[in-house]
């Protein structure tokens, strides 16, 4: 007798429903152990089907990576490939003592006038306007060599007598934007960058919207420049190489400073009509192909750089024109996997437009009789820091630092002397999470009022991406 045309699927589904009920009923059976016991053929055939199963599942999950990853990709207009990061950085704070600024201090304030003190000299607050920001891309056969561009972003931007409030409401700040063309042996740069002489900043999460050392040796200010770098001799090969390079800028000719009389609010650096220049000479040394410094928290290869510098620029004064100069001298050196050293040192005058020169000075005190609207002597000073940092754990990056300012007191300065030191540990347990904790203490010397002191205690927490 012939089966009827759904027998086979309903005998299919039948075996199918029996194999998938069947074990059910053995254990609510519970027939003895060695009935229970499946042939070796039904064995192979669960692990192959698990098998299956896993890999469906890897397979569904790659998906699901490649259509994240498509959806996030960030396409230009040129069709350049862009990378971007972001810093997303959270910083309580105290602060005891008077400072210029409670969250990122540079300085200790002057005694209070007598009838307008402060209740307290003790300030608090919590802050994300240090977060940063940046983009970066770069194009390869370009007149033969690579063209790179990155640009970087802070929320640090605004003034605190500002509407608002800048720590409620934070403002974006343009920090870098840089263009480079780069060849074997040569680059140029055209965008907003640190002053050649002064190229290099100490480590810390907790003073990012303004570094480390500005008033008492670190020369910060992003200033718009072009700068050419030409290596002169190289020796060695492969992973033991020592280079020679020499450097120059011409830079805008910002003095942070108004001349007197200046009806339209111009900088007297830019009223003189001249821009700035700067020159660098450097050795550089290295045992292996990669960074020899910190990136990502992490110490590079041994090797370093140590470099020597020139400052020349002019500010408009009243009849005429003030010259700013300075000598610099710079290290940075991976000792060895857990140990580097950094610092900076320069001598020099006219040096606040450069960020922070002279403890944010340029002129000193008029004479008593002297005519309204006269400047002071234009004041020297020779400063510098340094800064040792230790990796005992690939996780853990600790330092400590100090810096100094030392005003020529002929000039009468307000302030005579900076000193800041500083001490940092941060913790990165697992990325892109950043933890850090700083103290720094700071003591200003007055003229008139000897010398106040601050002390800061901040605690960061932060995503790298």
């Amino acid at each position: 007798m012939p089966r009827p045309p759904y027998a086979r699927p309903l005998r299919f589904l039948l075996l199918s429903i029996g194999a998938l009920l069947g074990p059910v009923g053995l254990v609510q059976a519970q027939a003895p152990a060695d009935s229970t016991r499946r042939p070796a053929d039904s064995l192979a055939v669960d692990s192959l089907r698990a098998r299956l199963e896993r890999a469906e599942a890897a397979i569904a999950l790659l998906r699901g990576q490649l259509a994240t990853e498509n959806e996030s990709a960030v396409h230009t207009q040129s069709r350049v490939r862009l990378e971007l990061s972001a810093f997303v950085l959270a910083n309580a704070f105290s602060t005891w003592g008077r400072a210029n600024n409670v969250d990122v201090p540079q300085t200790a304030l002057a005694p209070a006038p007598p009838g307008s003190r402060p209740p307290t000299d003790y300030s608090t607050g919590f802050i994300l306007r240090q977060s940063r920001f940046g983009a970066a891309m770069s194009v390869t056969d370009i007149l033969g060599g690579v063209a790179a561009g990155d640009v970087d972003f802070d929320l640090y931007g605004g003034v605190q007598a500002g509407p608002g409030d800048r720590r409620l409401f934070p403002e974006p700040r343009l920090r870098t934007a840089r263009m480079r063309l780069i060849w074997p042996r040569t680059e140029v740069m055209v965008g907003a960058e640190t002053p050649l002489i002064s190229d290099l900043n100490p480590v810390s999460v907790a003073a990012v919207g303004i570094p480390v050392f500005s008033g008492a040796g670190n020369l910060w200010n992003w200033l718009g420049q072009l700068r050419v770098t030409q290596e002169l001799a190289r020796a060695g090969t492969g992973a033991r190489q020592v280079s020679v390079r020499a450097q120059l800028a011409v830079m805008s000719p910002y003095a942070g400073q108004i001349a007197p009389g200046e009806p339209d609010v111009i900088d007297a650096g830019e009223r003189s009509g001249r821009p700035a220049v700067e020159g660098r000479m450097s050795f550089r040394w290295s045992d292996a192909d990669e960074p020899s410094t910190i990136i990502g928290g992490l110490i590079g290869a041994p090797g370093g750089e140590i470099g020597v510098g020139g400052h020349r620029g002019w500010i408009a004064v009243p009849g005429g024109t003030a010259t700013s100069e300075a000598v610099s001298f710079d290290v940075q050196a991976a000792l060895t996997r857990w140990l580097e050293l950094r610092g900076e040192a320069y001598a020099g005058r006219l040096l606040r437009g450069l960020g922070g020169g002279a403890i944010a000075q340029n002129f000193g005190t008029p004479p008593p009789d002297a005519p309204v609207g006269t400047l002071g002597a234009p004041l020297r000073d020779v400063a510098g820091w340094v800064q040792v940092n230790v990796q005992p754990h690939p996780v853990v990056l600790s330092g400590v630092a100090c810096g100094i300012d030392l005003v020529d007191p002929d000039g009468d300065p307000v302030r005579r002397q900076n000193t800041v030191c500083a001490v940092h540990t941060t913790w990165r347990p697992v990325q892109p999470v950043v933890i850090g904790v700083e103290y720094r203490q700071y003591g200003t010397r007055y003229t008139a009022v000897g010398t106040h002191g601050v002390r800061h205690l901040n605690f960061a927490f932060g995503f790298e991406l």
